[in-house]
């Protein structure tokens, strides 16, 4: 029964200098920061090596954010393989890069040899494509063929997240043969979760929970206790399809099949929780108008470039409310008290749209909307903006009569009022279903974009309700 598994790798020597027999307790990374670099200070390398072999290899990497380079690379010398993998998969991706950039390239094969295959592909497609065909050279052809087809795929597919390290068994074994393979082989925690079983072509035909086939006869064939309507995905899913579905059937893994529905891997649950993670920054950032690599930038120079973009959107639409007002000159010079309101009217219509416009992306992205109708999306929203819409409008308007002291005044901004918060939420709630229909990610409608076009609008309508409505009002 075919099963490929790193794990023997993964225990080698090296992994002794970091394991103990106690429980570890969590550092926080800016203590073992600073206790690394009082022992690079001390110029005593036995105090260092002490150190680090103290730390759980996960502790060492989140302190890598706090050191400079020339720390993080002292240190990195240091670290076992084992510990090096851990370290490269979770740092970031540039400091991933810097630090297999200065690891001499057969060390650096040793490293990647003891990932799993999927975070091996992974840190291979930051790298130089020369420099990783040399890597290749130095891991047997078995793993680097491993690693090579599971590069072919885009990081932010299945096809990306998956792992190839499956149990998969064909149809006319028993439960006693599979519990026998299991026994006699080391196996990563992550693959027994389920048990797939195939055809002589590796199709997928069925997939048995690790507590079924523990339970299950010894005897009994795999056909007899399997499921076979098996939820999977092909290897091009989004990764946040994935997520959905594993959320939606409650899965601890998601089979991964090619087109002929050959399984090709596995998506298991912490890779799911990291594409949650990933695609959850990713919806924030472009929702404040920036991108994903400004949360872990360390340079001011590379967040300014991400954010300018958008800023600059931001001040042409300023640039527009500008001259909306401009246009109004004479009546803003005969009625000079409703410029007071002006402030007013924008940030509210922005703040009405980026509520709206925040929990219609949510929806989206969780799937809320998948099967609902968009107009029956679209007149909730419409429905909650008049009734907040006249509750605002009341009290801006009240407002506006005690402050500029005019009734007319008053039903200006109360007008005015009503139809930016109307405008606002039916815009926050409308233009992320347009962009989600259209391939644009929804979250890009919800930040700047959404807040730049409900202020002109706005106030394009409150001054032109002012100049209508006072001129026939006021001889």
């Amino acid at each position: 029964m075919p099963h490929r598994t790193q794990q023997q790798r993964r225990n080698g020597t090296g992994v002794q200098t970091v394991v103990q027999h106690r429980p570890r307790r969590a550092h926080e990374p800016e203590k073992v920061a600073a206790a690394i670099r009082g022992a690079l200070d001390s110029g005593v390398p036995a105090l260092l090596q002490k150190l680090i072999s103290s730390y759980h290899p996960m502790d060492i990497a989140l302190a890598m954010r706090d050191l400079n380079r020339e720390q993080r690379e002292a240190v990195f010398e240091l670290l076992s393989p084992a510990a090096s993998g851990i370290v490269l998969e979770e740092v970031d991706d540039d400091v991933t890069v810097e630090l297999a950039e200065a690891t001499e390239e057969g060390e650096l094969a040793e490293i990647i040899d003891t990932m799993p295959p999927d975070v091996g592909a992974d840190v291979m497609n930051l790298l130089d494509q020369e420099q990783v065909h040399r890597i290749l050279e130095h891991i047997p052809d078995e793993e680097s063929d491993e690693i090579e087809d599971l590069a072919r795929y885009a990081p932010d597919t299945a096809g990306g997240i998956m792992t190839s390290e499956v149990i998969f068994a064909p149809m006319d074994l028993t439960a006693r043969d599979v519990i026998s393979h299991i026994r006699t082989r080391q196996i990563p925690p992550e693959s027994l979760l389920y048990i797939y079983v195939v055809d002589d072509e590796r199709r997928l035909r069925g997939a048995i929970d690790m507590a079924d086939l523990v339970l299950a006869r010894p005897d009994q064939p795999l056909p007899d206790f399997m499921t076979a309507d098996v939820i999977s995905v092909t290897a091009d899913t989004d990764q946040e399809q994935a997520a959905k579905i594993v959320d939606q059937y409650d899965l601890s893994a998601l089979p991964v099949v090619d087109d002929t529905g050959r399984l090709v891997g596995q998506v298991t649950v912490d890779d799911i929780i990291d594409a949650i993670q990933e695609e959850h920054t990713e919806d924030l950032a472009r929702m404040a108008g920036t991108s994903p690599r400004d949360v872990l930038s360390a340079s001011s120079m590379q967040v300014a470039a991400l954010r300018l973009p958008w800023l600059a959107i931001c001040f042409g639409g300023t640039l527009v409310s500008a001259m909306v007002i401009k246009s109004f000159t004479e009546l803003l010079t005969a009625f000079v008290q409703l410029a007071a309101f002006i402030p007013v009217i924008a940030a509210t219509s922005g703040n009405a749209g980026l509520q709206s416009a925040a929990i219609m992306v949510r929806s989206l992205s969780l799937g809320h909307q998948q099967q609902a109708k968009v107009g029956r999306v679209v007149m909730r929203q419409l429905g909650a903006a008049l009734v907040m819409a006249t509750i605002v409008g009341v009290v801006a308007g009240i407002a506006g009569h005690l402050i500029m002291g005019a009734p007319q005044m008053g039903l200006v901004v109360a007008i005015g009022m009503f139809f930016a918060v109307t405008w606002g939420t039916t815009m926050g709630a409308v233009v992320p279903i347009l962009f989600d229909r259209v391939g644009i990610d929804p979250a890009v409608a919800s930040g700047p974009l959404v807040s730049t076009i409900n202020d002109v609008v706005s106030l394009l309508v409150y001054l032109s309700l002012g100049s209508v409505l006072l001129r026939t009002w006021v001889p």
